[in-house]
């Protein structure tokens, strides 16, 4: 047995009423095709027709209109001679078969339009061709033959039956066009309705039923509508994440003032407790403004916020690390200075932060310096930073761009408490930061085996414009 797919036009649940009005709009839709389809074929059919007539000239004529001009002018020399002509219609008679007849009254032709380029004449089933001698019409060749009567039937039968085959042929274009059509506008409705899951699908779909356009279209909604969703999925965590991560900072602070105030009010051995709660005060203030920091930049990155400048790579990147007060940071260049990027200068320095300040935040040893490596890559330049610690659990590493994920031997200190790691932001901001430049992030450990040495975070950006290939870039070969 052979199972036939079935597309998902053709799916029989839902309600009753919405698909009564998904099959009026359908057949709305099937219908405009098919009247502009058929209209385009009865416009071709005229034109062509009109083409054809007045192209038809006299030095076009065809095989029976030549015979017919042939038999006219030799009855004409021999119409004088009654003999000779009855003789020769006798002879077309009896080589043709048909009822032919001499006429030598006029008055037939009287008060009746041609009919034909010879001048033919119709009466009562009757054709009468007309014979002119020097210029004068002296008589007529009379064909008793009902076979050559115009039998305009037919040329309407084959018009029907063409317009038939045509309109059976436009109706399957229409309904081609209109059924993915009207999938698409049904999947768009429920997209906006609020189900993000809601897709098209149609690269699942058999060739025949979708034509190529309609299928482009379906892949750009599909395009659409998967980094919408990821938007607002990312949206979503990020908001119920921050509903707790916002009140332990003000909850520590307002303890912090707490103590504060109580030592204002005794004076006495208190008071050498304020300035300690001062300070745990600002540090979640510093906290609560470097989440609210992450949250804008997510929101930039993540709805393509981004304004992007033709930059300068190198002298930018030198004042990028030259700003960063946690730790040493050495660049090792292996790029021209010529080499420029397009790039959103604040976020993109947001984004390099956030990779310092997660290393800084897990495990590697202060005063060593993290080591920023800038090479050339296909299409673009490549930006590694690698630092000596622990590296990446092995478990967390594939998942490490993941919002939310932080690894569990996280040892800040105070001089960290703005680092963006409280909620395992850090890396995901990166990558949201790089995609929306047109780049990809990638992140390993270092070593050998089971001995890891380090960890290395790798940004590749697109140079700008992308005119010019890694291989022109390099300074080094």
């Amino acid at each position: 047995m052979r199972l036939r797919h079935r597309p998902p036009w053709a799916s029989k649940s839902g309600a009753h009423g919405r698909h009564s009005a998904r099959r009026s709009r359908l057949r709305r839709l099937q219908f405009r095709l098919l009247a502009w389809f058929l209209g385009a074929i009865i416009l071709a059919i005229g034109a062509s027709t009109l083409t054809a007539y007045f192209t038809n000239t006299e030095s076009n004529e065809g095989p029976t209109r030549v015979v017919s001009r042939h038999v006219q002018h030799r009855l004409a020399r021999i119409w004088d001679d009654p003999k000779a002509t009855e003789e020769y219609v006798a002879e077309l008679r009896d080589t043709t078969g048909l009822d032919l007849r001499v006429r030598r009254d006029v008055r037939v032709f009287q008060g009746r339009v041609p009919r034909a380029p010879t001048g033919m004449v119709f009466e009562d089933g009757v054709a009468y061709f007309p014979v002119v001698k020097d210029g004068t019409l002296v008589g007529a060749l009379e064909l008793r033959n009902t076979a050559i009567r115009p039998q305009f039937w037919r040329v309407f039968v084959a018009l029907g039956v063409a317009l038939f085959v045509l309109g059976a042929a436009a109706r399957r274009v229409s309904k081609r066009l209109a059924r993915p059509l009207e999938h698409l506008a049904s999947t768009a409705t429920r997209f906006g309705g609020g189900d993000l899951e809601a897709r098209t699908g149609i690269d699942k779909l058999p060739h025949r039923w979708v034509a190529d356009e309609v299928r482009d279209v379906g892949r750009a909604f599909d395009t659409m509508a998967d980094r919408i969703a990821r938007v607002v999925l990312e949206q979503r965590e990020l908001l119920a994440a921050i509903s707790h991560e916002l009140r332990s900072p003000l909850g520590r602070a307002r303890v912090a003032l707490e103590i504060a105030r109580e030592g204002v009010e005794d004076g006495g051995a208190q008071a050498a407790r304020i300035p300690k709660a001062l300070d745990d005060v600002d540090r979640q203030l510093v906290e609560v403004d470097a989440i609210l920091g992450d949250l804008l930049a997510s929101a930039r990155a993540g709805l393509a916020d981004v304004r992007r400048e033709t930059k300068a790579l190198l002298p930018w990147l030198r004042s990028r690390i030259a700003s960063e007060t946690n730790g040493p940071i050495e660049l090792d260049a292996l790029v021209s200075e010529e080499v420029e990027v397009d790039i959103d200068g604040a976020l993109l320095g947001r984004a390099l932060h956030n990779v310092f300040a997660n290393a800084w935040a897990h495990g590697h040893p202060k005063g060593s310096p993290l080591v920023v490596r800038v090479t050339g890559a296909e299409g673009g330049v490549r930006i590694t930073v690698s630092d000596e610690g622990p590296g990446f659990p092995e478990t967390l590493l594939p998942r490490a761009f993941e919002p939310f994920v932080m690894g569990g031997d996280a040892a800040r200190s105070p001089r960290d408490a703005s680092s963006p790691h409280g909620i395992g932001l850090g890396l995901a901001l990166v990558r949201r930061i790089v995609e929306a430049h047109g780049g990809t992030v990638s992140a390993r450990n270092l070593g050998t085996g089971s001995e890891v040495v380090g960890a290395e975070v790798a940004l590749e950006i697109p140079l700008a414009g992308r005119a010019r290939s890694a291989e022109t870039v390099s300074a080094h070969g």
